[in-house]
């Protein structure tokens, strides 16, 4: 469940013209080998798969989201209210962290990330600091950080006035490390492009049990 809050911010996107699959790689400190994600947008619906341990499926619509644990055979079920309660309770986790993240600055220092010529930025905040790996050739790079930034804007990510957003960059970020809540996360894109998606990546898979929810404030 410690990924819970990321996929949450990650998932819940407004309708895009475009069909979607981006693919990323993952580590957190102290926390085992790098995660691959998939991740597959279509029109309201969005699916991450984290390697096989996990899937969620959203619609952004509906507000509703499911969280399949696939070694336990387990469902969460959610819908949009309970979705922005547990943003509420991440907030009160923050406590008095307020006020905006500062921009991202260039360094003058450069990389290649893959096949593209990257920018290094670097920032720092009340939530932590990172470095960041920009790409301006990457190809429609606005829309895509102009979605990632919907993301979190959607269900009231708490975090979200924190940190940078991704609309700060003056292209694609292909890697970040940032080191916030004393973990260093080291994520790197690799690859983003306009696919086709099939509807049939939405279906539920059966055989599942439900799990309830673990009780909110207020609920």
């Amino acid at each position: 469940m410690k990924f819970a809050v990321f996929f949450l911010a990650l998932l819940l996107t407004q309708p895009l013209l475009a069909d979607w699959v981006m693919v990323q790689k993952t580590s957190i400190e102290g926390q085992g080998e790098p995660q691959e994600i998939n991740i597959k947008l279509k029109g309201d619906q969005a699916r991450m798969d984290l390697g096989t341990q996990m899937t969620l499926l959203s619609n952004s619509t509906t507000g509703e989201m499911k969280m399949y644990l696939h070694a336990q055979k387990m469902v969460m079920n959610m819908n949009g209210d309970t979705v922005k309660s547990a943003m509420a309770l991440a907030g009160q986790f923050l406590g008095k962290m307020d006020g905006k993240a500062d921009k991202p600055k260039a360094t003058g220092q450069k990389e290649k990330i893959g096949n593209y010529d990257a920018e290094i930025y670097s920032w720092s905040g009340k939530l932590g600091k990172g470095k960041f790996w920009v790409a301006a050739g990457f190809p429609n790079y606005q829309e895509l950080n102009a979605l990632q930034d919907k993301m979190g804007k959607a269900m009231g990510n708490p975090a979200a006035s924190l940190a940078p957003k991704s609309t700060d960059f003056p292209g694609m970020v292909m890697k970040s490390q940032m080191e916030m809540l004393g973990k260093t996360t080291t994520t790197e894109l690799i690859s983003a492009k306009e696919e086709s998606v099939n509807e049939d990546a939405f279906k539920a898979p059966e055989g599942y049990q439900e799990m309830k929810l673990p009780g909110l404030p207020g609920k």
